[in-house]
């Protein structure tokens, strides 16, 4: 799977998450079979622009994630990308990765990307696989480096196939503050990339900043 944002208006400064799997580590344990690690991917792009500096600055990066209602209360890492492109995540599924090169809560403008991981064989389910069971109107909290507290309501959550996402709409740094959540789910296929494995498709959550 791969895309490229066209416009340096999308996040194309370093790199751009394409989730192909969302279990850390070796096979995880699930409730139905294994998960195999597979990492994320991140589309190189020619699109580097002057401004990478600006938008790195002055941002206070996320530091905790809660959403009461599913009793989500997470701590978020600042992430970058591998060597090989690969966006960066905490191996845990009890962490979030806040995707550095995205918009900060603090940021005027674009989306703040949180990810995690669904499982893992060491800790099992993470607090991201019950994204699933969110609801359009549930309010996320961000807290970020500085103690501000950053609220969002939920306004979408959808479940697509892997090959289908447009990623370059939810990695965007134009339009309202939003939050975007992401990780993997739906049916798992074990013999994808010969053996690798991946879950098919991946649930991501969108919510309007409110306060």
């Amino acid at each position: 799977m791969s895309t490229r944002p066209t416009t340096a208006a999308t996040l194309a400064l370093v790199g751009l998450v394409l989730l192909t799997g969302c279990a850390a580590g070796a096979p995880v344990a699930r409730e139905r079979g294994e998960v195999a690690y597979d990492p994320f991917r991140a589309a190189r792009t020619d699109e580097f622009v002057s401004s990478t500096q600006l938008l790195t600055t002055m941002k206070s990066p996320p530091t905790q994630l809660v959403v009461s209602n599913l009793g989500i209360d997470m701590r978020v890492d600042t992430q970058g990308l591998e060597p090989n492109g690969d966006m960066s995540l905490p191996v845990s599924p009890f962490r979030a990765g806040w995707y550095e090169y995205a918009a900060a809560p603090n940021s005027p403008s674009g989306a703040t990307v949180l990810a995690a991981h669904v499982d893992s064989l060491a800790e099992g389910r993470g607090p991201f696989a019950e994204l699933r069971n969110i609801a359009v109107g549930t309010e996320a909290v961000i807290v970020d480096a500085s103690g501000v507290r950053h609220t969002y309501i939920v306004t979408a959550v959808e479940r697509i196939e892997k090959g289908a996402v447009p990623w370059g709409s939810y990695f965007s740094l134009i339009g309202e503050p939003r939050l975007v959540l992401i990780t993997c789910g739906g049916e798992y296929d074990p013999g994808f990339g010969g053996g690798v494995g991946r879950y098919e498709d991946n649930y991501i959550v969108t919510a309007e900043k409110v306060s």
